[in-house]
């Protein structure tokens, strides 16, 4: 009777420990970019929500990706002056399978059903308007690929997805850093 009841004990608190298992949402962390200091009075961050083609089926909420890229451009930026105002638009970000193998026969056993490459795409326009109500506009696009077979595990998958994610912020970052000292943008520059 004594085994008996300790057997229970360890099978409740398996059992219990098992289905009170929380998901927590996964955090990220972004690589610290250098923030620029921009001669503005206003910041305005344009999402165009049409654009935006992400599925769920990765593992990430469609917000997830979304909400990341916000919380870099709001960081991106520091506006420190009293005239000119930039809009920071999103244009398009889409994730898109541009080739699917299909594994026959024996590698089917070995591997797995399918290998799946996928592009992560991203748009962004910056308008600089100054008090003249000139426009400049910089535009900046960037593309990665990836492969995940379909034998990856969710959190394998979204691993993937954000260290892809990852790679082209940093890429796009570079490019902005880079185009932003460019003489017609040292207007908007309080810092070089």
């Amino acid at each position: 009777m004594k085994k008996t009841f300790i057997y229970l004990i360890i099978t409740s608190f398996l059992l219990i420990s098992c289905s009170n298992k929380e998901v927590f949402k996964e955090k990220t962390k972004l690589k610290e970019h250098k923030t620029i200091s921009l001669n503005v009075y206003d910041f305005m961050l344009v999402i165009d929500s049409q654009s935006f083609s992400m599925p769920d089926y990765l593992g990430f909420e469609t917000n997830f990706l979304i909400e990341q890229l916000t919380e870099w451009g709001n960081k991106k930026f520091k506006v420190s002056g009293e005239r000119n105002s930039l809009s920071l638009i999103i244009r398009k970000f889409s994730l898109e399978k541009k080739n699917i193998k299909k594994y026959k026969g024996l590698k089917k056993i070995f591997y797995s059903e399918e290998r799946v490459e996928y592009d992560l795409n991203l748009e962004l326009s910056l308008n600089f308007i100054d008090v003249k109500t000139t426009t400049n506009t910089l535009n900046l696009s960037g593309s990665i690929s990836f492969i995940i077979d379909d034998s990856h595990s969710i959190s394998q998958k979204r691993k993937f997805l954000l260290a892809s994610y990852n790679e082209l912020i940093n890429k796009i970052d570079k490019r902005l850093e880079y185009e932003l000292d460019k003489e017609i943008f040292s207007k908007f520059r309080t810092t070089l």
